[in-house]
């Protein structure tokens, strides 16, 4: 699917039909909502901490995008959003490559690791609904075999990305939700001209340092037994938490 559609986008920005309809650089907002109450509920939690939060989390991301290169960052603050959910967690993608390079905060540091993208067992629905004034057609994905995810897609947006670490779909993702995590994700505002595009780069690290999956996983592995903070902790449930879908 992807290879046609990138085809059949290739081929009208060729001979000029309709070209200035497809967007392929921009910078997206998204606003992230988190229900905290059903969330603290769902775990079981009722505590004098869980009873104060405030029912919402909310936070803000951007993703800029230049074709197939896409950086996923930290956007403006929120008067709502918690120190846990704001974070300087962030994702470069390559979809050409199908490669992605994230920098994620695992124990107090922040790490840097290379990763493919993950893959989404997409389906699409003939629903539409029109998020930040583009037109959207919904798909519903599901991820670990058994959590479900909503999401929208624009097709006038040509690179097949969206926030956090989804893509797959054909065209960008400007809506997502999932139920089981009771969090939202959806673009506020879009920006189609005077881009930066100079700032699309993978993140960096402390001195530099890139680490694959296994490396880190290794070092998180060691750093969970000495600290007991997760006793029935493996090398394969540490390397999963790493692959998590959402940063």
């Amino acid at each position: 699917m992807k290879q046609v559609f990138a085809f059949l986008a290739s081929m009208l920005l060729l001979t000029g039909l309709g070209a200035q309809d497809f967007i392929t650089r921009g910078k997206i907002e998204f606003e992230v909502k988190r229900n905290n109450k059903r969330m603290q509920a769902a775990s079981g939690r009722n505590d004098m901490y869980s009873q104060s939060m405030p029912e919402f989390d909310v936070s803000y991301r951007d993703l800029i995008f230049s074709y197939n290169q896409l950086l996923y960052q930290p956007g403006r603050r929120s008067s709502t959003s918690s120190l846990r959910i704001y974070n300087d967690n962030s994702v470069y993608t390559d979809l050409d490559k199908q490669q992605l390079v994230a920098k994620k905060s695992f124990l107090g540091d922040y790490f840097v690791f290379a990763d493919s993208v993950p893959k989404v067992k997409w389906r699409l629905d003939n629903e539409t609904r029109k998020i930040a004034g583009w037109e959207c057609r919904k798909a519903v994905g599901r991820i670990y075999d058994s959590v479900y995810v909503v999401a929208f897609y624009c097709p006038e947006i040509i690179p097949q990305g969206g926030p956090e670490l989804f893509s797959g779909l054909p065209g960008m993702i400007l809506g997502l939700a999932i139920p089981r995590y009771y969090t939202t994700w959806f673009a506020t505002r879009i920006e189609i001209a005077n881009i930066d595009e100079t700032g699309i780069i993978p993140p960096s690290g402390k001195k530099n340092k890139l680490y694959n999956k296994k490396e880190l996983a290794e070092i998180l592995f060691k750093r969970y037994k000495e600290a007991g903070w997760w006793k029935d902790a493996t090398l394969e449930k540490v390397m999963s938490s790493i692959s998590n879908y959402t940063l």
